[in-house]
């Protein structure tokens, strides 16, 4: 009797010892995300600011790191802290546009020379108009080249003067690429577009946008540093190199402001980067859900017709194997909406953020100055990734995800957030 209680007690032991060994708890959400901000990257990066939304509603924060360095004293960073947020920019700026389409006052498939007030060709094309919504979706066949943005004294009409030809690093065009027919991700078609926000609402693009887009949304930010509410709220974006963290934007909280007074609405609003010059935070990225949850609607205030916002939703433009390029994990895309359908990106990857992925999230990134962020949602779900990362190290030579075109870091905060095991959690 002794015996046999002795054997099973010792098996019992055995089974809860292998139990143990093959299914250890994973470490916390915290703890994940401790172990990014201190590993994630070769060096430490800088901050993380990170949200996880189920049901419509924050169900996990975190935020960690610092926001300014200035020696050994660090600012913190909080979740109302204020990121230049890069190409997330993208989508509040095409919201301030669509609100002009609501109004009957751009159409989407006209010809986008009507509304810039200069006539915009592919010399290869001359017969084709470019339109707002190839614009919007990276198919102008235009390209970024050797600049997006243009001095203030400047009209962006310059970036396509007749003197610069093919072949030369100053031609903005794709040569042989048929408007429509070519993905090609293009911060300029963005310059484009705010300075069409600019001739049709007769307003400074970044004042339209505070007075008709994030003021509604009720949203702390905006894109001329110099003109925030809450300067002291504004994070330095650093680059991480062998020396440090070296200050990359908004490096001080004494900022010139973008326009002097002499600058002629509707010429050029590059100045103002609507590609990626949006300063907002994580509490703001979360009001900016809300508006997609509430098909175009926040706290009651229509900002967007939920027929424009499907609009800006649904995909333009899809990866066939033959119709595009870039390195980012796009197979999809909408207007100023990346759809993260599963499908491989040109670059050869699943656009899957993490393995048994099944697709539905849609959103977008940011790439910039040393910071990623990412605003991913379920539209029909209602259930959200955000996140705000500063302090990668310079330009390609960021960790690379294991499962996507996603950087190493991004995939993980995506594990992290979603509670998966579907990423390995160290840090190599």
């Amino acid at each position: 009797m002794t015996q046999r209680f002795i054997c099973n007690l010792s098996a019992l032991l055995l089974m809860t010892s292998c139990g143990a060994a093959y299914a250890a708890p994973s470490p916390s959400r915290d703890t994940q995300l401790e172990q990014v901000l201190a590993h994630g990257e070769a060096r430490p990066l800088a901050a993380i600011a990170a949200m996880r939304i189920h049901n419509g509603a924050v169900s996990y924060r975190y935020v960690g790191g610092f926001a300014r360095k200035n020696g050994m004293d660090l600012t913190s960073v909080r979740s109302d802290t204020l990121f230049r947020i890069a190409s997330v920019s993208k989508f509040v700026t095409t919201i301030g546009l669509m609100q002009l389409v609501d109004q009957g006052k751009v159409d989407l498939d006209a010809d986008a020379s009507r509304y810039l007030g200069f006539t915009i060709r592919n010399p290869d094309f001359p017969n084709v108009p470019i339109t707002p919504r190839m614009l919007l979706s990276h198919t102008a066949s235009i390209a970024d080249a050797d600049d997006y943005v243009i001095p203030a004294n400047h009209a962006v009409s310059e970036f396509f003067d007749p003197s610069r030809r093919p072949g030369m690093v100053t031609y903005h065009f794709l040569p042989g690429r048929k408007p429509g027919t070519w993905f090609s991700y293009c911060n300029l078609c963005y310059g484009l577009i705010g300075t069409m926000v600019e001739r049709v609402s007769r307003e400074r693009f970044d004042l339209y946008q505070q007075k008709h887009v994030l003021t509604p949304l009720g949203i702390d930010g905006g894109y001329d540093p110099a003109l925030l509410d809450h300067p002291e709220r504004l994070a330095t974006l650093y680059h991480h190199t062998v020396n440090g963290y070296e200050a990359a934007k908004d490096d001080s909280i004494h900022f010139l402001p973008e326009a002097s007074a002499q600058y002629r609405i509707g010429t050029n609003a590059t100045i103002f980067s609507p590609q990626g010059g949006l300063r907002i935070s994580l509490d703001g990225l979360y009001r900016l859900s809300q508006f997609v949850f509430g098909e175009g609607k926040v706290d009651g205030i229509t900002v967007l017709s939920s027929q424009s916002l499907r609009t800006m939703l649904q995909p333009e433009w899809r990866y066939d194997g033959h119709n595009g390029e870039g390195t980012y994990p796009i197979a999809s895309y909408g207007l100023a909406t990346i759809q993260l359908t599963g499908a491989h990106d040109p670059s050869g990857h699943p656009t899957a953020p993490w393995r048994g992925y099944r697709g539905g999230f849609v959103g977008h990134l940011g790439d910039a100055y040393g910071l990623r962020s990412g605003f991913w949602l379920n539209p029909k779900t209602h259930e959200g990734y955000l996140f705000i990362v500063d302090g990668f190290p310079e330009d390609g030579q960021e960790k690379p995800g294991k499962l996507s075109s996603f950087t190493n870091v991004e995939e993980k905060i995506f594990s992290a957030l979603g509670g998966l095991e579907a990423v390995s959690h160290t840090t190599e």
